[in-house]
């Protein structure tokens, strides 16, 4: 009955978080939600998991949020048996060690029990978030971001204080709550610290709303979102409504700053191509288009990185009114298995994805974080930073870019391809953040949708309707470039409790051998 109810209890957690993250139910999330989804799930493992059941609790918890808050990757045209099935597969057996190690460390951890738990959480996160098969959905801030006054502390700690403070709430509150009889004075003082840190928090998001930066600037832009079908290879049909829609926007006021499409638009790399889009769309070509609107475009198209082996970046371009390509960034942190196959460098893996998959080759990762700059109309020059896709999902890549000297974060990214409004609504959630951490505007230019612009302090201050082909003329504030805590010292916070459950873990361990020691020295000598 023990592991049933363990399994009951992890399953509640997984629905109260997937509850809480942008779904088709609370299409913004519902940051309640989010506050409590860990406390079931605390209570399996602290209160009724054996060490048995425990790695199941973990797997379970894991692969049932993943299938719940991700299930539109089961939209991936025809590989929802690699995007969904495979994933949800990799989360179980990934969550067998991480629900053993959180039991470990709640049995083990007395009265710290709670903040242990809240520290290992946090680092869970930061590692399912990192490197080149990161995945940072499924995460609790994404529940949160309407808990305006509690995530400003990102721009200290980036989401990962945010993401200790969320488990250590529900566990605390567990601790308190169901120590019954065994209940002691440094329960109520764990909750009560718990709360004081709460309550710091809010009081100093409290005071970033009341006194929020100042821009400096504004910045003229339109935003185009056609709502192409990326399934339906009908480049010329898209680029030919990106014009219309762009020109739509043009004649409300005439010239703005600059013109941003979405990701991967002009599908054939545009130096190389040149003659092509002269004459592209029919009727309507693409550089005549530029000439025509006088205003530099921001437009995603691949970048020939290799001539010799053939080799492209996905990329963001600009393009002046003259048709020339003035600048282009390739995109670095790249969709494992999707837009990118790992160690496909060695023959045996190449022919080991074309046997099973049917393709081995993807695009190249990008290799330089940088910005790129135009002159606005008021004589100055603006300099913006072009995150791509999921790229703005990452904290510290984002802020790699910030600190070239970026004024203006403007992700470009095509979505479209999940078909579901609550797949834009996550990307949306996690990628908010990066206007907080480090205190700039975000432009998000997409698809199909979330377009939006988000001040520095999370609050959308426009955006278009999901799943509509429009555009959207927006005058964008434009502030100071900053260099906060968080884009100076990086992902410090999950690095500081890995450095500190590392050196308790390390301490047991040597205080257990010296306890084995002993007794075995005075076994032998009585045995004398």
């Amino acid at each position: 009955m023990n592991l049933i109810y363990t399994m009951l209890l992890s399953l509640l957690s997984a629905i109260l978080l997937s509850a809480g993250i942008p779904n088709e139910f609370f299409l913004h999330g519902n940051w309640v939600l989010g506050v409590v989804a860990l406390f079931p799930l605390y209570t399996a493992l602290r209160y009724t998991a054996t060490d048995r059941s425990a790695p199941f609790a973990g797997a379970l918890f894991l692969a049932a949020v993943h299938c719940m808050s991700s299930f539109w990757l089961a939209n991936f045209a025809d590989f929802a048996i690699f995007t969904l099935g495979g994933s949800s597969l990799f989360y179980f057996f990934l969550g067998l060690p991480v629900g053993r190690i959180l039991r470990e460390a709640v049995k083990r951890g007395g009265h710290l029990a709670p903040f242990t738990f809240a520290a290992l959480w946090t680092l869970w996160e930061w590692v399912k978030s990192s490197g080149f098969l990161a995945y940072p959905w499924g995460t609790l801030v994404m529940a949160v971001t309407g808990a305006k006054p509690l995530i400003q502390i990102a721009e200290y700690t980036g989401t990962w204080g945010l993401s200790f403070i969320l488990a250590l709430i529900p566990a605390c509150t567990a601790e308190y709550l169901l120590a019954g009889t065994s209940r002691t004075r440094l329960h109520g003082v764990s909750l009560s610290f718990t709360g004081a840190l709460v309550l710091l928090i809010l009081t100093q998001g409290g005071l970033k709303l009341t006194f929020p930066p100042q821009p400096e600037r504004e910045v003229d832009l339109i935003l185009v979102q056609q709502n192409a079908d990326p399934w339906v290879d009908d480049y010329r049909a898209t680029i030919q409504a990106s014009q219309q829609l762009t020109r739509n926007s043009l004649n409300t006021r005439g010239k703005a700053d600059l013109v941003v499409w979405s990701e991967s638009i002009l599908n054939r790399p545009y130096e190389p191509n040149r003659a092509f889009y002269e004459r592209i769309p029919e009727g309507d070509p693409f550089i005549p288009f530029m000439a025509e609107i006088d205003t530099p475009l921001l437009v995603g198209s691949p970048v020939l990185v290799n001539r010799e082996s053939r080799e492209y970046s996905n990329s963001v371009i600009l393009v002046d009114p003259s048709g020339e390509q003035k600048d282009w960034y390739g995109k670095i942190q790249l969709v494992s298995f999707a837009e990118y196959l790992p160690f496909t460098e060695y023959a045996i893996i190449r022919k080991f994805f074309d046997s099973l998959i049917g393709f081995s080759r993807g695009w190249i990762p990008g290799k330089e974080y940088k910005t790129m700059e135009i002159m606005a109309k008021d004589g100055k020059p603006l300099r913006f930073a072009t995150p791509i896709c999921f790229e703005d999902a990452f904290s510290a890549l984002c802020a790699r870019l910030h600190l070239q000297g970026s004024e203006l974060l403007i992700n470009l990214t095509n979505d479209a391809w999940s078909r579901t409004d609550s797949a834009e609504m996550q990307h949306h959630a996690i990628a908010l953040y990066r206007s907080i951490e480090l205190r700039t505007t975000l432009v998000r230019s997409t698809n199909a949708g979330f377009t939006s612009v988000i001040d520095p302090t999370g609050t959308i201050i426009a955006s278009m309707p999901l799943f509509t082909a429009a555009s959207m003329r927006v005058t964008a504030p434009v502030y100071p470039h900053t260099r906060t805590f968080y884009a100076v010292a990086g992902d410090w916070f999950p690095l500081m409790l890995l450095l500190i459950v590392s050196f308790f873990t390390a301490r047991k361990l040597l205080l257990d051998r010296q306890h084995t020691h002993r007794y075995a020295h005075a076994h032998h000598n009585s045995g004398e």
